[in-house]
């Protein structure tokens, strides 16, 4: 569905300076052969005179005639044939050093558009990405002002269960007030876990009135209404096949894209693009900004869609995350939230280049999930992650981010636990 075209600068300028160089050298040489070729044809008038008289006075024998024309004349022409011309032979010096054929007039395509996008948009110093979508180009250009939000994921989380949470749906656990869920410590405490130093207060994180948003989805049949993509499409697991995506977080979105769709009737997209690949290479950073436009797209194209999930795994550098569901080894869920605010000399900013209409939206979709899936599978879920930015939460207003396991888990680990989200997604979504 997705195909990602990339253009190399340095490989453009290397072409500019390749042909300059061709140019002047052509324009060199060109005043050293064409005076030697105007007296190169003096002389032979000078001399046709002598030769035309030593002719006249030796008789040629027909015979020998007849043997030099018979020799000579397949072996020129069949040297022609083979393409040992003199033109042949600086067409093929020119298409080495530029990889413009001119009896091809694609290459000559392939070379001169990226020459003169880079001719236009010289002062842009980075690697251009074009990403087509069911052949429709949208070029993105990269904002200076965005703060680089495509590291690993790999969150820093100490003593993570050390606070358990207790659920308050559940007959047999305790059910939280009003009170306790109105108290930022206390949602720290039992819900979430913020990056570094961010200090939020209950304006940012307001549990309880994000407990009774809607997030409802009416079922539609034919039509597709969850979409799930990877931006980091290439996070495997420990016992991995790395040459094998679907060893890795693509597998387990098309594990999820099925059980959705064959044991909950929901019409579902699963976007392959490789948005961390560039010319072949893993390329993290940049990851987000192109995914966004061809997942914009493919909105645009499906209205019905309604939930967008970025798929993905945690790093960690030590340690399992894992538990048991139904009797079998299940990768730990973590939900991430991007706060599209950060501290800044001590104080709460907001963070003006990420802009998210949606993020109370995206605040109260991953609480309900939390909240739900604490009642249906408690010790599943890791509590949730909120950091600064807004990765891939801005364009609908029921995003989730979603970590599953670690590179340390299986992938057997991580396919076990597709299962129990989309239950715990479907009861959210009050699908039936």
């Amino acid at each position: 569905m997705v195909r990602i075209h990339t253009i190399s600068l340095g490989r453009v300028k290397s072409k500019i300076y390749a042909i300059l160089i061709i140019i002047f050298t052509v324009l060199i040489l060109s005043k050293f052969i064409v005076p030697s070729s105007r007296s190169a044809k003096n002389n032979l008038e000078n001399d046709v005179p002598i030769f035309t008289q030593q002719l006249e006075e030796h008789q040629l024998d027909s015979e020998l005639y007849k043997k030099v024309l018979v020799e000579t004349i397949p072996y020129v022409d069949g040297h022609s044939k083979d393409g040992h011309t003199v033109d042949n032979f600086f067409i093929d010096i020119f298409a080495f050093i530029t990889d413009i054929h001119w009896n091809n007039l694609t290459t000559v395509l392939e070379e001169v558009i990226p020459l003169a996008r880079y001719m236009n948009n010289n002062v842009v110093q980075y690697t251009q990405n074009v990403i087509e979508v069911d052949g429709v180009f949208n070029e993105y250009t990269g904002n200076k002002e965005v703060i680089q939000q495509n590291d690993e994921d790999y969150y820093q989380i100490e003593a993570e269960d050390e606070d358990t949470f207790e659920d308050p749906f559940a007959s047999s656990q305790i059910r939280y007030t009003k009170t306790q869920l109105r108290s930022i410590d206390f949602l720290q405490r039992n819900l979430y876990n913020f990056e570094g130093d961010l200090k939020l207060t209950y304006a940012d994180i307001p549990a309880v009135d994000l407990i009774n948003r809607d997030i409802s989805l009416k079922k539609q049949s034919n039509k597709p209404q969850i979409l799930i993509f990877h931006t980091h499409s290439q996070e495997h697991f420990a016992d991995s096949d790395p040459n094998q995506l679907d060893d890795g977080v693509i597998g387990l979105g098309e594990t999820l894209a099925k059980i959705l769709h064959e044991e909950y009737g929901i019409g579902v997209l699963h976007n392959k693009g490789q948005y961390d690949v560039v010319q072949g290479k893993l390329m993290r950073d940049g990851s987000y900004e192109r995914m966004e436009p061809a997942i914009r797209k493919i909105l645009q194209q499906n209205p019905s869609i309604e939930v967008i999930i970025d798929l993905h795994r945690d790093g960690i550098e030590k340690g399992k995350l894992v538990t048991k569901v139904n009797g079998k080894p299940t990768a730990k869920i973590m939900l991430v939230n991007g706060i599209c605010k950060t501290m800044k000399n001590g104080k709460l900013t907001d963070l003006t280049s990420l802009p998210n209409p949606y993020l109370k939206d995206n605040l109260a979709f991953s609480l309900q999930m939390q909240l739900k899936a604490n009642e249906l599978y408690p010790g599943l879920m890791r509590k949730i992650y909120i950091k600064p930015y807004r990765y891939s939460l801005h364009m609908l207003p029921k995003s989730l981010l979603v970590e599953v396991g670690a590179n340390t888990n299986t992938v057997e680990e991580a396919r076990n636990a597709m299962a129990p989200l989309a239950k715990i997604l479907c009861e959210v979504l009050k699908v039936k």
